[in-house]
């Protein structure tokens, strides 16, 4: 017997339980969420958003201006 199927074997006998399992796989669903959907939405706002949105916003923020090209 090698080192390595001692170790695999090890592994296998300590396998973490079902719910367990399933508890980290809802704190990653959650995780990435978090992450990734304000991501997603900005993308989709400047994607089907008015093409003069941001120039309005810019005006509104600063108080100035934004200079032609």
């Amino acid at each position: 017997m090698t080192f390595q199927t001692l170790a695999f074997r090890r592994a296998r006998s300590r396998a973490a339980s079902p719910s367990r399992d399933n508890s980290v796989a809802l704190i990653l669903l959650v995780m990435m969420t978090l992450v990734f959907a304000p991501v997603i939405g900005m993308h989709l706002v400047a994607a089907f958003a008015p093409s003069s949105l941001p120039s309005t916003m810019m005006t509104r923020s600063t108080g100035t201006a934004i200079p032609p090209g």
